[in-house]
Parts: structure tokens; sequence; C-alpha cells
């Protein structure tokens, strides 16, 4: 069985790296999708897995459930129970922890949702396994990730060319694909149901949207300041080059799509 301790480590460095925070309030309106398409009431036990700055925490506490955080990265609850306090939420229970060995009792929460986080996760059927422990019989899943196709997929394949993935690791977009994650939940889950949509990132042009994410997201970021200066100014032009193909030709400004998948079920 491989063992991940250390690219865990590696994980939590980058996305403490940039200012994940800024990225995750251009994406809200995934969490808003994730919280609604989950029909998450007031009173209901959620646990968001991977909850970075708190976007669907957040949301979630917005309805009147009790809620819980979870992420690998100390640094993101940090900001995401600073945000909760200025909401004048404070009874949001922030833990850093591990999605592959959730610290919960079996059938802890009503709901678990995840926008955007959980798919970065290494061992993918550890991560379903606990995430189908900890769901309640009756209760249910609102998992969303990035597809494949989608322009965060092209983004990583970009990255990719530069830092390949680790060897072994399966790709976190494949979290994006209905028969994987019916494959992973298995018997565990019914009723399953997959949303469709897209959360577009505007821009003025190719260019000020290949800096925000080099400046501002983890993964782009490190990759570019781990390169050496002309490899650093390859990786750049391509993710320019790469966002030259979202110009839209009214304006000619970037439109940048981002499809993305909610899986929906019921824990049996």
């Amino acid at each position: 069985m491989q063992d991940f301790t250390e690219l865990k480590q590696k994980h939590r460095a980058t996305w403490a790296a940039g200012d994940y925070d800024q990225i995750a309030r251009g994406i809200q309106a995934v969490a808003d999708h994730v919280v609604r398409s989950g029909r998450i009431r007031a009173g209901e036990r959620v646990l968001d897995v991977a909850c970075g700055t708190g976007n669907t925490a957040l949301m979630a506490r917005a309805r009147g459930a009790v809620v819980t955080g979870l992420d690998l990265t100390p640094e993101l609850l940090a900001i995401a129970q600073q945000r909760a306090e200025e909401e004048g939420w404070s009874d949001i229970a922030w833990k850093v922890g591990d999605a592959e060995a959730l610290p919960f009792p079996d059938g802890a929460f009503d709901v678990v949702v995840s926008s955007c986080g959980l798919m970065f996760a290494p061992d993918q059927q550890k991560v379903a396994n606990e995430v189908a422990r900890v769901t309640k019989p009756g209760g249910r899943i609102a998992i969303q990730a990035w597809t494949r196709e989608s322009g965060v997929g092209r983004m990583f394949k970009v990255t990719g060319a530069y830092v390949p993935p680790p060897a072994g690791v399966p790709s976190p977009f494949e979290w994006g694909d209905e028969d994987k994650v019916k494959r992973l939940f298995g018997s565990s889950f019914r009723d399953y149901r997959f949303e469709r949509y897209d959360c577009p990132e505007f821009a003025d042009s190719p260019e000020q949207l290949a800096d925000l994410f080099i400046n501002q997201y983890g993964p782009t970021h490190r990759v570019f300041h781990a390169l050496p200066p002309e490899k650093a100014a390859a990786f750049r032009g391509d993710l320019i080059d790469l966002y030259r193909g979202y110009v839209t030709p009214v304006d000619g400004k970037v439109r940048w799509g981002r499809e993305y998948v909610i899986a929906l079920a019921t824990r049996a």
C-alpha cells in the first residue's frame, strides 16, 4: 500500500502558498450550488470536507445547519474561522484533519459536502469509504469536482507539463467522472444524481488571468516559483496561451469556463 504521508505534507504547503482565499471568493457560486443541491436544512449536522477558507461551510451555516469544517491546511482554516467570526458565527467547528481518516464517529452527519477540495486527496477509495462511514443511513452527500475537460482540468494539464504529478496517484479529475464516482461509493449510496454547471472566471486579458493564478492559486504559484527563470517565463506563456482560447469576440475579454459536476446521493 502506497504511503502518501510525504505527498500530503506537500499538499499542505501548496494550498498554504499564494492567497487561496481570493481565488475561493471567486467560486462562491459553486458553494451556493452545492448547498442548494444538497438541500441543506436548519438543524442538520453538516460536514464540509476539505473546506478550504470556508465557502461551503459558511453557506451551510447561513441555512441554520450545525456545521463542521475540516481541512488539511491550518492556514486555510484560520482564514475560514476569521470569516465565520466576521459573519457572527462562532459556533462552526473547524478541525485540522485528513479526508482519508475523518476524526468523527460512524453516522455522525446528516449531510457531507465538499467543494473543490476532497477531489485532491490522493487515496480516493479511502476518502469515499470515510465519507460513507460518517454519513448516517438516509443521509446525503453533495460532492463537487472540476471535470477533466474543464478550464481547471486544462490548466492542470499545463502545470503537469512542467512539474509532473506523482506516480501512482490518480488524477483528482476522476471525481468529475460520474462512472468513477459510482464505483468509488458503490452500494454505500443509492439514488445517484449528477448536476453539471459552469463557474466562469472573467478577466480583462489572458495576461491578467495568468498573473492572478500565478500569484494567488497555490498549485500554479508553487510551480512558477519552483522553476528556473526561463522555464517560469515559458510556463506563464503557456498559461496565457490557454486563457487566450477563452477570449470572447464581442469585447475581447476572457471568460474562462470552469465546468464542474456535483455528485448527489443518499446513504444506503
